[in-house]
């Protein structure tokens, strides 16, 4: 049997969710260890899925693509969030809070990433979003801080102790060229302009869930990319193609539905010009068309 459907960004990432939250080594973790999760528009789905709530955070995702820019401010829930609240943090990977934990069934969250990765251990799992993608397979992770943000931190601490790393990541951040030669161009220090702050992208390990390993998880299905992009609330959308016996491709279907209509959290980054966070070495708080998505 055949089928083709439209996923829009965010219903991808509602249906990549609900894959990683079936994945064995995710189960393992939830009935034995523990499973930490950096806040992000994809992993927002992974923690519904796994307890059955959305998070009760004031951050629901930590860095952002806007239109205006790059943006290091983390996006909160709050309708005021303090003007203070993030731009007075002083980066610190091991000071860390914003991460979500799930541990004996048990939503946890404020925990320092230094006292996380003290703790963790190799059955235990880290889910992270990514922001690029390459043919290959291979994702990258964009940070603005030296060693490689948290990231990088987490990335050291896998090679210690050995626990699984989970990279959920739409199709519609493929890029045309390999992770390596986007790395090699994104060198955060060498930009003399940008919008917003400056990023580098850090080559990421760990296993890439896109649309057409969730297909493959969920049904047994197989899924074949056939076109991107659209309008209407379309753009980045991805078309996909599915094959199988008939249960598996009607199973897919299924849990292609459930995805559909999948709605996210308001991004809210502060206004540009009312911003104070020192990192963004490129502000753009003077510029008119910052202003107008304010």
């Amino acid at each position: 049997m055949r089928a083709q459907v439209v996923l829009t960004p965010t219903e991808s990432k509602s249906l990549i969710a609900k894959a990683v939250a079936r994945m064995d080594v995710v189960k393992h973790a939830l009935s034995r260890g523990t499973v930490v999760i950096h806040p992000s528009s994809s992993t927002f789905f992974i923690v519904k899925e796994i307890t059955g709530d959305e998070p009760k955070t004031d951050h629901w995702v930590l860095g952002l693509v806007l239109p205006q820019g790059l943006c290091r401010e983390a996006g909160a829930q709050l309708k005021d969030p303090p003007l203070n609240q993030v731009q007075q943090l002083k980066f610190s990977p091991d000071n860390f809070p914003f991460k979500w934990v799930i541990k004996g069934g048990k939503l946890l969250s404020g925990i320092t990433l230094g006292k996380i990765l003290d703790e963790i251990g190799p059955e235990d799992v880290y889910i992270k979003g990514c922001n690029a993608l390459d043919i290959k397979g291979n994702a990258g992770v964009l940070f603005g801080h030296a060693g490689g943000g948290t990231f990088g931190r987490v990335m050291a601490a896998q090679k210690r102790i050995g626990f699984s790393i989970i990279l959920p990541i739409g199709l519609e951040k493929l890029i045309p060229v390999t992770i390596a030669q986007a790395a090699k161009a994104a060198r955060r220090t060498d930009f003399e302009y940008g919008m917003g702050m400056p990023c580098g992208l850090y080559p990421a390990k760990g296993k890439t869930i896109t649309e057409l390993q969730a297909i493959e998880i969920l049904s047994g299905a197989k899924a074949v990319p056939n076109a991107a992009g659209g309008l209407g609330g379309a753009e980045g959308a991805i078309v996909l193609a599915i094959e199988g016996d008939k249960k598996q491709v009607m199973k897919a279907i299924e849990y292609v539905e459930q995805s559909k209509g999948a709605k996210l959290p308001e991004a809210r980054a502060l206004p540009c010009h009312l911003c104070t966070v020192q990192d963004c070495h490129f502000p753009i708080r003077n510029k008119h068309w910052a202003q107008r998505w304010h």
